[in-house]
Protein backbone atom coordinates (compact mmCIF):
# COMPACT_ATOMS: atom_id res chain seq x y z
CA UNK A 1 0.00 0.00 0.00
CA UNK A 2 1.02 3.60 -0.59
CA UNK A 3 -0.34 6.29 1.72
CA UNK A 4 -0.08 10.07 1.18
CA UNK A 5 -1.15 12.49 3.92
CA UNK A 6 -2.81 15.36 2.04
CA UNK A 7 -3.71 17.31 5.19
CA UNK A 8 -2.75 16.71 8.83
CA UNK A 9 -4.34 19.63 10.68
CA UNK A 10 -7.61 19.94 12.56
CA UNK A 11 -10.54 22.37 12.55
CA UNK A 12 -8.84 25.13 10.56
CA UNK A 13 -5.82 25.11 8.25
CA UNK A 14 -2.50 26.57 9.34
CA UNK A 15 0.50 27.76 7.42
CA UNK A 16 1.99 24.25 7.44
CA UNK A 17 -1.02 21.96 7.69
CA UNK A 18 -4.06 21.60 5.47
CA UNK A 19 -7.30 19.97 6.61
CA UNK A 20 -7.70 16.21 7.12
CA UNK A 21 -7.45 13.99 4.06
CA UNK A 22 -5.42 10.88 3.24
CA UNK A 23 -4.99 9.13 -0.10
CA UNK A 24 -4.39 5.37 0.01
CA UNK A 25 -3.32 3.30 -2.99
CA UNK A 26 -4.29 -0.33 -2.42
CA UNK A 27 -3.83 -2.93 -5.15
CA UNK A 28 -3.76 -0.25 -7.85
CA UNK A 29 -6.89 1.61 -6.72
CA UNK A 30 -7.19 4.78 -4.67
CA UNK A 31 -9.26 5.35 -1.55
CA UNK A 32 -9.68 8.85 -0.15
CA UNK A 33 -10.09 9.00 3.62
CA UNK A 34 -11.92 12.22 4.49
CA UNK A 35 -11.92 15.26 2.23
CA UNK A 36 -10.91 18.52 3.86
CA UNK A 37 -10.98 21.80 1.99
CA UNK A 38 -8.45 22.02 -0.83
CA UNK A 39 -8.38 18.27 -1.37
CA UNK A 40 -8.87 18.64 -5.13
CA UNK A 41 -5.53 20.44 -5.34
CA UNK A 42 -3.71 18.08 -2.99
CA UNK A 43 -4.75 14.88 -4.80
CA UNK A 44 -3.15 16.21 -7.98
CA UNK A 45 0.10 16.82 -6.12
CA UNK A 46 -0.14 13.31 -4.67
CA UNK A 47 -0.44 11.73 -8.13
CA UNK A 48 -4.07 10.57 -8.07
CA UNK A 49 -5.11 8.61 -11.14
CA UNK A 50 -8.54 10.16 -11.74
CA UNK A 51 -10.36 7.00 -12.84
CA UNK A 52 -8.59 4.85 -10.23
CA UNK A 53 -10.40 6.50 -7.32
CA UNK A 54 -12.62 3.69 -6.09
CA UNK A 55 -14.26 5.33 -3.07
CA UNK A 56 -14.32 8.38 -0.80
CA UNK A 57 -14.77 7.43 2.85
CA UNK A 58 -15.96 10.17 5.21
CA UNK A 59 -15.39 9.49 8.91
CA UNK A 60 -17.97 11.96 10.29
CA UNK A 61 -19.98 15.03 9.36
CA UNK A 62 -17.75 17.78 10.78
CA UNK A 63 -16.79 20.40 8.21
CA UNK A 64 -13.03 20.02 8.39
CA UNK A 65 -13.44 16.42 7.19
CA UNK A 66 -15.81 16.93 4.25
CA UNK A 67 -16.01 20.53 3.04
CA UNK A 68 -13.57 19.70 0.23
CA UNK A 69 -15.97 17.15 -1.25
CA UNK A 70 -18.06 19.37 -3.60
CA UNK A 71 -14.97 20.90 -5.18
CA UNK A 72 -13.30 17.54 -5.64
CA UNK A 73 -16.37 15.99 -7.29
CA UNK A 74 -16.54 18.77 -9.87
CA UNK A 75 -12.78 18.75 -10.44
CA UNK A 76 -12.87 14.99 -11.14
CA UNK A 77 -15.34 15.68 -13.94
CA UNK A 78 -13.13 18.40 -15.44
CA UNK A 79 -10.14 16.06 -15.25
CA UNK A 80 -12.00 13.46 -17.30
CA UNK A 81 -13.49 11.05 -14.83
CA UNK A 82 -16.28 8.91 -16.29
CA UNK A 83 -16.17 5.83 -14.04
CA UNK A 84 -18.74 5.44 -11.22
CA UNK A 85 -17.62 6.68 -7.80
CA UNK A 86 -18.68 5.44 -4.38
CA UNK A 87 -19.05 7.87 -1.47
CA UNK A 88 -19.56 6.41 1.99
CA UNK A 89 -20.14 8.26 5.25
CA UNK A 90 -22.34 8.58 8.35
CA UNK A 91 -26.01 9.61 8.29
CA UNK A 92 -26.29 12.99 6.62
CA UNK A 93 -23.84 12.21 3.82
CA UNK A 94 -26.59 11.59 1.24
CA UNK A 95 -28.34 14.87 2.06
CA UNK A 96 -25.02 16.75 2.01
CA UNK A 97 -23.94 15.47 -1.41
CA UNK A 98 -27.39 16.04 -2.90
CA UNK A 99 -27.38 19.63 -1.62
CA UNK A 100 -23.86 20.25 -2.95
CA UNK A 101 -24.89 19.04 -6.42
CA UNK A 102 -28.32 20.70 -6.59
CA UNK A 103 -27.29 22.84 -9.56
CA UNK A 104 -24.84 20.37 -11.10
CA UNK A 105 -25.21 17.05 -12.89
CA UNK A 106 -21.88 15.27 -13.06
CA UNK A 107 -20.63 13.49 -16.18
CA UNK A 108 -20.03 10.34 -14.13
CA UNK A 109 -22.34 8.40 -11.82
CA UNK A 110 -21.93 8.56 -8.05
CA UNK A 111 -23.36 6.20 -5.47
CA UNK A 112 -23.70 7.70 -1.99
CA UNK A 113 -24.30 5.35 0.93
CA UNK A 114 -24.62 5.73 4.67
CA UNK A 115 -22.09 3.66 6.57
CA UNK A 116 -22.96 1.03 9.15
CA UNK A 117 -20.54 -1.06 11.19
CA UNK A 118 -19.12 -3.87 9.06
CA UNK A 119 -18.08 -4.36 5.45
CA UNK A 120 -18.55 -1.22 3.32
CA UNK A 121 -16.26 -1.85 0.33
CA UNK A 122 -15.53 -5.23 -1.24
CA UNK A 123 -13.18 -5.41 -4.20
CA UNK A 124 -11.52 -8.43 -5.85
CA UNK A 125 -8.32 -8.07 -3.78
CA UNK A 126 -9.20 -6.06 -0.66
CA UNK A 127 -12.00 -5.07 1.71
CA UNK A 128 -12.84 -2.02 3.82
CA UNK A 129 -14.67 -2.22 7.14
CA UNK A 130 -16.38 0.63 9.02
CA UNK A 131 -15.98 0.70 12.79
CA UNK A 132 -18.09 2.89 15.10
CA UNK A 133 -15.92 5.15 17.28
CA UNK A 134 -16.54 7.67 20.07
CA UNK A 135 -16.68 11.28 18.85
CA UNK A 136 -19.92 12.58 20.35
CA UNK A 137 -21.70 12.21 17.00
CA UNK A 138 -21.93 9.16 14.76
CA UNK A 139 -18.38 8.64 13.52
CA UNK A 140 -16.40 5.83 11.94
CA UNK A 141 -12.90 4.48 11.66
CA UNK A 142 -12.03 2.53 8.52
CA UNK A 143 -9.96 -0.67 8.32
CA UNK A 144 -8.49 -1.54 4.91
CA UNK A 145 -7.54 -5.20 4.63
CA UNK A 146 -5.82 -6.79 1.64
CA UNK A 147 -6.38 -10.39 0.60
CA UNK A 148 -3.35 -12.62 1.14
CA UNK A 149 -0.63 -12.62 -1.50
CA UNK A 150 0.35 -15.89 -3.21
CA UNK A 151 3.53 -17.53 -1.98
CA UNK A 152 6.79 -17.26 -3.89
CA UNK A 153 7.00 -19.44 -7.01
CA UNK A 154 10.03 -21.76 -7.12
CA UNK A 155 11.10 -21.56 -10.78
CA UNK A 156 14.04 -23.92 -10.30
CA UNK A 157 11.77 -26.59 -8.81
CA UNK A 158 9.27 -26.06 -11.63
CA UNK A 159 12.01 -26.63 -14.22
CA UNK A 160 12.98 -29.92 -12.56
CA UNK A 161 9.37 -31.05 -12.61
CA UNK A 162 9.05 -30.16 -16.30
CA UNK A 163 6.46 -27.41 -15.86
CA UNK A 164 6.75 -25.04 -18.84
CA UNK A 165 6.39 -21.26 -18.37
CA UNK A 166 2.87 -20.04 -19.07
CA UNK A 167 -0.68 -20.98 -18.05
CA UNK A 168 0.25 -24.05 -15.99
CA UNK A 169 2.51 -22.01 -13.72
CA UNK A 170 -0.12 -19.30 -13.33
CA UNK A 171 -2.71 -21.91 -12.30
CA UNK A 172 -0.33 -23.29 -9.69
CA UNK A 173 0.21 -19.77 -8.32
CA UNK A 174 -3.57 -19.48 -7.99
CA UNK A 175 -3.63 -22.63 -5.90
CA UNK A 176 -4.86 -25.05 -8.57
CA UNK A 177 -3.62 -28.58 -9.17
CA UNK A 178 -2.34 -29.14 -12.73
CA UNK A 179 -1.75 -32.15 -14.96
CA UNK A 180 1.39 -32.04 -17.15
CA UNK A 181 1.43 -33.30 -20.76
CA UNK A 182 3.11 -36.49 -19.53
CA UNK A 183 0.22 -37.16 -17.17
CA UNK A 184 2.05 -36.21 -13.96
CA UNK A 185 -0.09 -34.36 -11.38
CA UNK A 186 1.57 -31.40 -9.65
CA UNK A 187 0.15 -29.90 -6.45
CA UNK A 188 0.57 -26.13 -5.81
CA UNK A 189 2.56 -26.67 -2.60
CA UNK A 190 5.27 -28.47 -4.59
CA UNK A 191 6.35 -25.23 -6.29
CA UNK A 192 4.63 -22.38 -4.39
CA UNK A 193 5.64 -21.20 -0.93
CA UNK A 194 3.30 -20.32 1.91
CA UNK A 195 0.97 -17.33 1.28
CA UNK A 196 2.05 -13.89 2.49
CA UNK A 197 -0.47 -12.13 4.69
CA UNK A 198 -2.13 -9.11 3.12
CA UNK A 199 -1.55 -5.68 4.63
CA UNK A 200 -3.93 -4.06 7.10
CA UNK A 201 -4.17 -0.29 7.59
CA UNK A 202 -6.61 1.38 10.02
CA UNK A 203 -7.62 5.06 10.03
CA UNK A 204 -9.24 6.29 13.24
CA UNK A 205 -10.97 9.50 12.12
CA UNK A 206 -11.74 11.69 15.17
CA UNK A 207 -12.33 9.75 18.36
CA UNK A 208 -11.77 9.19 22.03
CA UNK A 209 -9.84 5.98 22.77
CA UNK A 210 -12.37 3.15 22.58
CA UNK A 211 -12.41 -0.63 22.63
CA UNK A 212 -14.03 -0.92 19.21
CA UNK A 213 -11.01 0.78 17.65
CA UNK A 214 -8.59 -1.40 19.62
CA UNK A 215 -10.39 -4.51 18.37
CA UNK A 216 -10.49 -3.29 14.75
CA UNK A 217 -6.78 -2.42 14.85
CA UNK A 218 -5.69 -5.78 16.20
CA UNK A 219 -2.46 -6.75 14.43
CA UNK A 220 -2.64 -3.80 12.00
CA UNK A 221 0.49 -3.08 10.03
CA UNK A 222 -0.25 0.63 10.33
CA UNK A 223 -2.61 2.52 12.62
CA UNK A 224 -3.26 6.14 11.63
CA UNK A 225 -4.69 7.78 14.74
CA UNK A 226 -5.72 11.33 15.52
CA UNK A 227 -3.62 13.10 18.16
CA UNK A 228 -5.23 16.50 18.45
CA UNK A 229 -3.81 17.35 21.87
CA UNK A 230 -0.90 16.73 24.21
CA UNK A 231 -1.48 15.29 27.68
CA UNK A 232 -1.35 18.84 29.04
CA UNK A 233 -4.75 19.37 27.40
CA UNK A 234 -6.26 15.99 28.23
CA UNK A 235 -9.38 17.55 29.74
CA UNK A 236 -9.99 19.50 26.53
CA UNK A 237 -9.53 16.27 24.57
CA UNK A 238 -12.17 14.58 26.69
CA UNK A 239 -14.66 17.43 26.37
CA UNK A 240 -14.26 17.60 22.58
CA UNK A 241 -14.21 13.81 22.07
CA UNK A 242 -10.66 13.83 20.73
CA UNK A 243 -7.49 11.97 21.73
CA UNK A 244 -4.11 12.94 23.09
CA UNK A 245 -0.95 11.57 21.52
CA UNK A 246 -0.40 9.37 24.58
CA UNK A 247 -3.90 7.93 24.25
CA UNK A 248 -3.29 7.16 20.58
CA UNK A 249 -0.12 5.31 21.59
CA UNK A 250 -2.08 3.30 24.15
CA UNK A 251 -4.52 2.19 21.45
CA UNK A 252 -1.59 1.12 19.24
CA UNK A 253 -0.01 -0.78 22.11
CA UNK A 254 -3.21 -2.55 23.14
CA UNK A 255 -3.97 -3.56 19.56
CA UNK A 256 -0.42 -4.84 18.87
CA UNK A 257 -0.16 -2.62 15.79
CA UNK A 258 3.22 -2.62 14.09
CA UNK A 259 3.39 1.11 13.32
CA UNK A 260 1.55 4.21 14.57
CA UNK A 261 1.32 7.48 12.66
CA UNK A 262 -0.18 10.47 14.46
CA UNK A 263 -2.20 13.09 12.59
CA UNK A 264 -4.97 15.72 13.04
CA UNK A 265 -2.89 18.10 15.15
CA UNK A 266 -4.31 21.17 16.85
CA UNK A 267 -3.07 24.44 15.36
CA UNK A 268 -1.63 25.43 18.75
CA UNK A 269 1.36 23.14 18.11
CA UNK A 270 3.89 24.77 15.78
CA UNK A 271 5.41 21.34 15.28
CA UNK A 272 4.47 17.88 16.49
CA UNK A 273 7.61 17.17 18.53
CA UNK A 274 5.90 17.30 21.92
CA UNK A 275 3.11 15.02 20.68
CA UNK A 276 5.52 12.56 19.12
CA UNK A 277 7.62 12.47 22.28
CA UNK A 278 4.60 11.59 24.40
CA UNK A 279 3.56 8.82 22.03
CA UNK A 280 7.03 7.27 21.76
CA UNK A 281 7.28 6.90 25.54
CA UNK A 282 4.41 4.40 25.32
CA UNK A 283 4.78 3.05 21.79
CA UNK A 284 8.29 3.25 20.35
CA UNK A 285 7.29 2.81 16.70
CA UNK A 286 5.34 6.08 16.60
CA UNK A 287 5.73 8.71 13.90
CA UNK A 288 4.22 12.16 13.33
CA UNK A 289 2.65 12.89 9.95
CA UNK A 290 3.42 15.98 7.90
CA UNK A 291 1.48 17.24 4.91
CA UNK A 292 2.50 15.23 1.84
CA UNK A 293 4.25 12.55 3.89
CA UNK A 294 4.38 9.38 1.78
CA UNK A 295 4.52 5.91 3.28
CA UNK A 296 5.01 2.73 1.29
CA UNK A 297 4.23 -0.59 2.97
CA UNK A 298 5.32 -3.97 1.62
CA UNK A 299 5.06 -7.51 2.89
CA UNK A 300 8.40 -9.35 2.80
CA UNK A 301 8.36 -13.13 2.96
CA UNK A 302 5.44 -14.42 5.06
CA UNK A 303 4.98 -11.75 7.73
CA UNK A 304 7.79 -9.20 7.81
CA UNK A 305 6.76 -5.61 7.16
CA UNK A 306 8.89 -3.17 5.20
CA UNK A 307 7.92 0.52 5.55
CA UNK A 308 9.50 3.43 3.69
CA UNK A 309 8.81 7.01 4.82
CA UNK A 310 9.37 9.93 2.42
CA UNK A 311 9.03 13.36 4.01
Amino acid sequence: MRIVFLGTGSSTPTEDRWLPSILVNVRGEHLLLDCGEGAQYRVLKAGLKVNKLAAILISHMHGDHLYGLPGLLESLEVWGRREPLSIIGPPGIVEYVNAALTRKRLAYPIVVEEAAPGLVVERPSYRVYAVRVDHGIEAYAYAMVEDDYPGKFDSARAEKLGIPPGPLRRRLLLGERVVLPNGKVVEPQEVVGSPRRGLKVVYSGDTRPCQSLVDASRGADLLIHEATFSSEHEEEAQLSFHSTAAEAAEVASKSFAKLLVLTHFSGRYRNADVLLGEAQKLFRRSYAAKDMLRIELKRWERSWLVARFEY
